[in-house]
């Protein structure tokens, strides 16, 4: 499985199969969205950084519901969390999605605002890799987000959502988020297949590919 960010909540997902998988295409953060082609598209919420899917080429199939899901031989779960942690009053509800292929379970938790209760842990199942936000305001922080690392418990962590440069919104950076944390790697685009999964759970941030 091949994994690209593409800045904020957005994300390419290859897998070996060939499929494309597109998460939260964004407009109007300052940032000019890549020119990328999808069979898949999922989107955690509708608010114009999180579900712009025009700007995604390619006749895609659109998922933005919980429930089970399945296409172009992925399996997909979508769980119902909030924006916010007032239970969706202040900024609605969020979709956590996870994907399934090849041995693999990837979680893109959205704009995920709030802990997670043991239901919706024991709902998400086992983690290999977990894109999450850290970069605060609209979603968890950098506290909030190292807790969901400790209890989730991913082999691999991908921090999203937070403040790079030309980037619009008034979001922390990802600092917060990887002080004290070890093993940290720096790469330029994630490749991993079940058999090279790290044992313990390990940090890869990675380099936006934004337009």
């Amino acid at each position: 499985m091949k994994l690209t960010w593409l800045g904020q909540a957005s994300f390419l997902i290859e897998t070996p199969g060939g499929t494309r998988i597109v998460t939260d295409p964004y407009d109007g953060v300052g940032l000019e969205y890549p020119s990328v082609e999808a069979d898949i598209v999922t989107i955690s919420h509708d608010h114009f950084d999180h579900g712009a899917k025009q700007k995604v080429k390619g006749d895609f199939t659109t998922f933005s519901t919980q429930g089970l899901h399945e296409a172009a031989g992925v399996k997909i779960s979508g769980l119902l969390t909030f924006h916010d942690d007032t239970g969706g009053t202040q900024r609605g509800s969020n979709v956590i999605f996870v994907f399934e292929a090849d041995g693999i379970r990837l979680c893109h938790a959205g704009d995920l605002g709030h802990m997670l209760n043991e239901a919706q842990i024991d709902a998400l199942g086992r983690i290999d890799i977990l894109c999450l936000p850290v970069g605060g305001v609209y979603t968890i922080d950098a506290a909030g987000a190292t807790e969901l690392l400790g209890i989730l418990k991913p082999r691999i962590a991908v921090p999203m959502h937070y403040r790079i440069p030309g980037l619009s919104l008034d979001i922390a950076d990802a600092s917060g988020f990887l002080s004290g944390k070890q093993p940290v790697r720096q790469v330029d685009v994630l490749e991993v297949d079940a058999g090279s999964l790290p044992e313990a759970t390990e940090i890869a941030v990675l380099a936006p590919k934004h337009g």
